[in-house]
């Protein structure tokens, strides 16, 4: 007898839960919410259509609508920051960047889902952005230690860089302390030759057509020589023993192609002046500094 009141308990038990589960699904069901909120829409700093945007906030105050068990879960909105991609969203003009209400819907259920209701009085928002610039920035070479000589060459022609500026696109805040760089590797250099080098990375929102730089430069082994030339002056030859310090490659060369011979007459004789018409070529001593026609 107990064993049957006991099973019609728990019968009665169970009927009593279902009835209340059935009532509170009910009671949820029919529930509608209505909250009005504020909100923070954040777009960071980028390019969009040729504009730059920079980081800002802008607030809105919103009312959400949600019924059934959403309206149960609207503490979700306790945080009120949303940041959104402004590639996704943002519109822009010749000079602005915006958002138009549809798209503060977008961003909103994107954030907390389509099953809320959102309505915002406003029309657009206006994101602060400038037009992207161009700008002519001139190229350094980082680490120029790197680049190093065989023993006993020098350089007749020391490195260059072509192009030596490059145009760079960008916001201007950004461009304004940014400085273009390429990196020299390790490497011996000798004689006259070109290497090119890509462009050390250039930093976000900041671009370039050019991606390498060309360093062009000439090196030579350094030596001494002795040679001679003769001065003309009228229709005479007169020698003159040349000592020259320069390139080996260059010295190799006729003495005529080497040097100009120039004379003046001063108290009855020629003084003889020499000047090189090769660089790296030096006139370290001449013989005879004056001649008697």
């Amino acid at each position: 007898m107990s064993k049957i009141t006991s099973n019609k308990g728990l019968e009665a038990l169970l009927f009593v839960g279902f009835a209340f589960a059935v009532w509170l699904a009910m009671r949820i069901s029919n529930t509608e919410v209505t909250r009005q909120i504020n909100l923070e829409v954040i777009a960071l700093g980028g390019t969009v259509d040729g504009l730059w945007l920079e980081d800002s906030t802008q607030e809105l105050n919103v009312i959400v609508e949600a019924s059934g068990l959403d309206a149960v879960f609207m503490n979700r909105f306790n945080d009120r920051q949303i940041f959104f991609k402004a590639d996704d969203f943002l519109r822009t003009s010749e000079m602005s960047a915006y958002l138009l209400n549809i798209d503060v819907q977008n961003i909103l259920q994107e954030e907390y889902g389509r099953e809320y209701s959102f309505n915002w009085s406003g029309d657009s928002l206006l994101f602060p952005s400038s037009a992207l610039i161009n700008k002519i920035l001139p190229v350094t070479m980082l680490s120029p230690e790197n680049i190093s000589l065989p023993e006993d060459h020098r350089w007749i022609q020391r490195p260059t860089l072509e192009p030596d500026s490059i145009v760079c696109v960008g916001p201007k805040t950004l461009l304004m302390d940014f400085h273009p760089t390429i990196t020299a590797p390790s490497f011996v250099w000798s004689g006259s030759n070109q290497k090119e080098l890509s462009l050390d990375k250039l930093p976000r929102y900041i671009t370039s057509q050019v991606n390498w730089i060309i360093i062009s430069a000439n090196a030579d082994a350094w030596t001494e020589v002795e040679q001679r030339v003769n001065l003309r002056y009228q229709n005479q030859n007169y020698p003159i023993d040349l000592w020259l310090s320069g390139p080996m490659g260059t010295l190799i060369n006729t003495a005529e192609t080497l040097v100009d011979v120039e004379w003046k007459m001063e108290d009855q004789r020629l003084r003889v002046d020499i000047r090189s018409l090769s660089p790296g070529v030096e006139v370290l001593n001449y013989e005879p500094k004056y001649v008697l026609p």
